[in-house]
């Protein structure tokens, strides 16, 4: 009985392993493919490949949540898989939606990210906008925010905070760059 309990245990570890292995073979995010006709080998290329650019400047130079959200979807998005590309050969735009806002992004024809205009509200403000509120405008309170980021590729990020504050009627809006 001992022995089969080890033997059980052994070929279920062995089943296990091989199952791990094959499955990390088979998601290969550049895979090739071999055209039967004429032998051409073509590669495809991962979204977040194509969108290393946009991933660099919006994804990770943003502290805030919601817009790192919006980004990984946007660079994740397929256009070739979408039904309404249909394989055009110009730009394609689409608009993301989430709880906080939407962007509005435009692809090129092979589904690279050219342009993106994404504005969220109300969203946590990062801890250095904090405090240079608080700082300038301590006894105001934060009642409303905007957050806006515009990219077009090949040109800087701009991103910038509209936020409204309130010291009982009165009501200042001030914008800062992000």
């Amino acid at each position: 009985m001992r022995f089969n309990k080890k033997f059980i245990k052994f070929t279920l570890g062995a089943f296990l392993f091989i199952t791990l292995i094959a499955f990390a073979n088979t998601n290969d995010p550049a895979e090739k493919n071999e055209d039967k006709d004429n032998n051409e080998r073509t590669e495809i290329i991962s979204p977040s490949e194509l969108n290393s650019d946009f991933i660099t400047n919006v994804y990770d130079n943003s502290t805030q949540k919601e817009a790192r959200f919006l980004a990984s979807i946007i660079a994740e998005f397929d256009v070739n898989k979408s039904p309404q590309f249909e394989g055009r050969s110009k730009s394609f735009k689409t608009i993301f939606k989430s709880e906080k806002g939407m962007a509005e992004v435009t692809y090129d024809k092979e589904g690279r990210v050219i342009a993106v205009e994404k504005r969220l509200a109300n969203i946590m403000l990062p801890a250095e906008v904090q405090k240079k509120v608080g700082k300038r405008y301590g006894e105001w309170s934060i009642v409303q925010n905007k957050y806006n980021i515009s990219y077009k590729q090949g040109f800087d990020v701009k991103k910038y905070y509209t936020i409204t504050v309130q010291r009982g009627n009165e009501k200042k809006i001030i914008r800062m760059i992000g």
